[in-house]
């Protein structure tokens, strides 16, 4: 009996000792914090980089964004540079590092647009490799455009309003970055509201878009009777690229979602 009654006493002993040593499972499960690009490092590098080759573009520059800004506008013919006064071997990097910072910046704000529209999609690959796609999509459509723009017009117009016109271009481009990077700051620290800085974002392309448009028309097509090669040449060279561009980043995530 004695037995018995010490075996019972063992087995509530081990039964209250599994009970504190095993806390019991209680309270609601919590839910998952949404995500915000503020805590993504990979967003603070490139924003980092981007701010980094700012500095660098026009550490040498005295008023080098009010003349980058009025370069947007006016038609030169000058064939001296954007940004010196004395052309030299390395007056082109300004336009390079501040073109490198645009193509930065749109990628920045492709990965943003995909983490709101496509939430399944953007949450199952590799953030880092994902916006590192992107910045590289656009950086080679930058190099592609100056390939294809330097191609067409060495077939059909004379060497300087070539040069004048690439130059234009690549200031737009330039201006463009300078613009996105507070932009871009601005969304991410401020979490703007999704559509409203889409519709920022559509307003400073649509405003690159007409500038060009109207550079292409001064330099090119000044005449009346230009207009209708006007519309081709600029539908050609500068909006059907985009569509292509679109398409691309479309299967390339098509391919990220079969690497899972």
């Amino acid at each position: 009996m004695n037995e018995w009654k010490l075996t019972n006493d063992s087995i509530d002993l081990q039964q209250a000792t599994t009970h504190i040593t095993q806390p019991a499972e209680s309270g609601m499960e919590g839910e998952p914090m949404p995500y915000k690009m503020l805590s993504d490092h990979n967003v603070m590098a490139a924003i980092a980089l981007g701010f980094l080759l700012i500095i660098i573009a026009l550490q040498n520059e005295k008023n080098g964004v009010i003349r980058l800004f009025k370069n947007c506008i006016s038609i030169s013919t000058d064939r001296k540079n954007l940004f010196e006064e004395n052309y030299n071997s390395t007056s082109n990097l300004p336009t390079v590092l501040l073109s490198t910072v645009s193509g930065i910046m749109g990628g920045i704000l492709l990965y943003h647009y995909f983490s709101y529209s496509a939430p399944d999609f953007f949450n199952s690959v590799n953030h880092t490799v994902m916006l590192s796609i992107y910045v590289g999509i656009f950086i080679i459509a930058l190099i592609s455009k100056w390939i294809i723009y330097a191609f067409v017009n060495w077939i059909f117009f004379d060497k300087e309003r070539n040069n004048l016109w690439l130059r234009s271009v690549f200031n737009i481009i330039s201006a463009l970055g300078v613009v996105l990077f507070p932009t871009v700051l601005y969304i991410i620290f401020l979490d703007s509201e999704f559509h409203f800085s889409a519709k920022i974002i559509l307003i400073i392309i649509l405003i690159s878009k007409i500038l060009l448009f109207y550079k292409c028309f001064r330099y090119f097509f000044y005449s009346f009777h230009g207009t209708l090669h006007l519309i081709l040449y600029f539908c050609t060279l500068e909006i059907i690229p985009d569509l292509f561009l679109w398409k691309g980043i479309e299967i390339i995530n098509s391919v990220l979602i079969l690497k899972i």
